[in-house]
């Protein structure tokens, strides 16, 4: 397949199998070795580049989605042989160390000024969540950012793009084990969707390519360019959010922001800067996780997916559509197309909290999400829901019935802990006992005070 892109500021086309990662194509192909990789599920950072202007996983993207795209790696970020102004300040204040996760911080350093050029300390702590260090900790690195930020002018920009640099290999770098489509339009998509793989942001359909569990012989088609479900609009009195809209597309919508708080603030702590520039609201909700973080809130707004397929759409709710983990009711010959959400101006309490073993790309141990109406410490009107406590996201009418009307009091509220015992039904694995989770649900209940 030939991929045409530009490469820290010189056109390339490159004749590269389409299923080719791009971690291996920028280091074993093209002798791009600053771009590192460890986990290879994108947990760790180090392989870290940017994608117009926007950081993102290396790891878990795929040759065919550079086409037309403007790639900055870490040997791109600098002027000649003067260094980047944040890589000076890395060596000005001693944030250098072995130098393999140096890179995809750096890189995540440049996306996150570029946000937000005068971040606080937790600010940048949050904006490298996603980069582990390997050998010690990371106090002189955010003093190495946080100083940077005091001189670091943001700019849009990419490298610049000498004319004179073009470069093409015509030879095919390897054997494709597969074919991987890019539709821009929902008509392309329906001619080509039979028996082929769907993704949009590659964050899990990628990592389970690379440990075996899908055939690398089955085709991908990643629907990360179709517009029609990428968008996010305001339809009166409820909300549409395309399939296709990354996390980070959310948390930046002033239309969310302004209606749906609890969205945000599970969002927030959903993995990491560039797993949620690349991870979709779509791709959490088919992954059908009990631990997705985006569904105790969209479970307790009441959220309406919309289903389509080449000849049909139809409504369902997301209770009804997810099954059981990894089960959904999506039918061979649909996607999902976005969610509708009703606005719910009478809630003035949003909260979401998760349990972790991290404070950053954690997954969650037990989770609740909680809307309510509270007036003079009384709950006239409330929803709840728990994650990771049972195979699907748990609600309970009876419990949202017997907290209304109730005065927010401890003692009320632990009277409510025996029917959270009837409803939740954790399971022990490696993060936690059923037990602990058993005992979150209920404690998780007293944020309320």
């Amino acid at each position: 397949m030939i991929i045409n892109f530009i490469l820290n500021g010189s056109k390339v086309s490159f004749n590269i199998p389409p299923d080719l990662r791009v971690v291996d194509l920028l280091r074993e192909h093209l002798n791009l070795t600053g771009t590192k990789e460890a986990c290879g599920s994108g947990e760790c950072g180090a392989c870290t580049i940017l994608v117009n202007n926007e950081s993102k996983l290396s790891c878990l993207m795929l040759s065919a989605q550079l086409q037309n795209k403007n790639i900055t790696t870490i040997e791109g970020i600098s002027d000649g042989k003067d260094l980047h102004p944040i890589q000076k300040k890395f060596i000005e204040k001693g944030a250098i160390q072995c130098g393999f996760c140096t890179p995809g911080m750096i890189i995540a350093t440049i996306n996150l000024l570029n946000n937000n050029p005068s971040p606080s300390r937790e600010e940048i702590r949050e904006g490298i969540s996603g980069n582990l260090c390997r050998c010690t900790g990371y106090h002189k690195i955010v003093d190495a950012i946080e100083s940077a930020s005091k001189s670091f002018c943001r700019t849009n920009e990419f490298p610049k793009i000498s004319p004179q640099k073009i470069i093409n290999i015509e030879k095919l770098i390897g054997k494709s084990k597969a074919n991987v489509f890019i539709p821009e339009t929902l008509n392309e998509l329906w001619e080509i969707k039979k028996n082929n793989i769907i993704y949009a942001g590659g964050t899990d359909i990628l990592t389970k390519r690379r440990k075996g569990l899908i055939a690398e012989d089955k085709n991908l088609i990643c629907i990360e360019r179709i517009a029609d479900i990428k968008k996010i609009e305001d339809r009166g009195n409820e909300v549409f959010i395309g399939a296709a809209a990354t996390h980070s597309d959310i948390m930046s919508s002033e239309i969310v922001k302004k209606n749906f708080p609890i969205l945000i603030q599970a969002i927030k702590v959903l993995g990491s800067p560039p797993i949620r520039n690349m991870g979709t609201i779509g791709g959490n909700i088919c992954t059908a996780s009990p631990a997705g973080d985006t569904l105790p809130p969209l479970y307790v707004l009441d959220a309406i997916l919309d289903i389509r397929s080449m000849c049909s759409k139809r409504l369902i709710s997301i209770k009804d559509f997810i099954k059981s983990p990894g089960v959904t009711d999506l039918k061979s010959d649909e996607i999902l197309y976005g969610i509708n959400i009703k606005k719910v101006p009478h809630f003035n309490f949003h909260y979401y909290e998760k349990v972790g073993q991290r404070n950053a790309l954690s997954i969650s141990i037990a989770g609740i999400a909680i809307l309510a109406k509270i007036v003079e410490n009384r709950i006239e009107d409330i929803k709840i829901a728990w994650g990771s406590v049972a195979p699907t996201v748990i609600t309970s009418n009876k419990i949202n019935n017997e907290l209304i009307g109730k005065e927010i009091t401890e003692q009320n509220l632990k009277s409510i802990f025996p029917l959270i015992d009837e409803v939740v039904s954790p399971i022990s694995d490696i993060r936690a006992s059923k037990e602990y989770r058993r005992l979150l649900a209920k404690n998780l209940l007293l944020r309320l005070l």
